[in-house]
């Protein structure tokens, strides 16, 4: 298996997930057009986003074990995932001690911003192995939405949510596609020998 096989179907994973979650945040902001459904609609949104977290950070955990030893991104993983972690348990407690999803912004920009952070990092390493700058488009992603959280606070919660799913379906959908040129595409691993 080549250096980064593993590391890419974890990806791909991580994308996929991120998709999901941003698609059941659309479906449930849907329960919010009612106004008693409204505050089910914020829980329910911010317990998937917390799970969504966690589960994300897990998957990045672990994708910094298949990093290839001496490539920059291992320990940046490492932290991002951890740091996600600690911010998902926050969420999950964060709905019940209180329901801000203002509140909740920040812990989500914060989240972006470790995203952006450990995914420049990693990219440095993934873009010289495979010749492309497509590798820096989760960070860019990821930088642009910690400050677009930052910047909506002050709007209506259904347009919070949407620009919170806006950022995952981004992100997951960017890390599907360098995931699927990464493994399958012209110079991609099917190439040289398959995953």
């Amino acid at each position: 298996m080549l250096p980064y096989t593993r590391y890419w179907i974890a990806m791909m994973v991580r994308g996929g997930l991120a998709v999901l979650a941003a698609t059941a945040g659309l479906f449930v902001s849907g329960l919010a057009k009612t106004i008693l459904l409204l505050p089910l609609a914020i829980v329910i949104s911010i317990l998937c986003l917390a799970a969504y977290g966690i589960l994300d950070s897990a998957i990045v955990i672990a994708s910094s074990f298949m990093i290839p030893a001496g490539r920059p991104g291992s320990v940046a993983l490492r932290l991002q995932g951890a740091i996600g972690v600690v911010l998902g348990v926050l969420m999950f407690s964060g709905v019940y001690d209180k329901v801000a999803l203002s509140w909740f912004l920040y812990l989500a920009a914060m989240q972006a911003a470790t995203v952006a952070v450990a995914e420049l990092v990693a990219a440095r390493g993934t873009a010289a192995q495979h010749g492309t700058r497509w590798c820096f488009g989760s960070a860019a992603i990821a930088a642009v939405s910690a400050v677009a959280l930052l910047a909506v606070r002050n709007l209506d919660h259904r347009r919070m949510a949407y620009v919170i799913y806006a950022y995952l379906c981004l992100f997951g959908l960017n890390l599907l596609a360098v995931s699927a040129e990464m493994l399958f595409g012209r110079d991609g691993l099917r190439q040289e020998g398959g995953v």
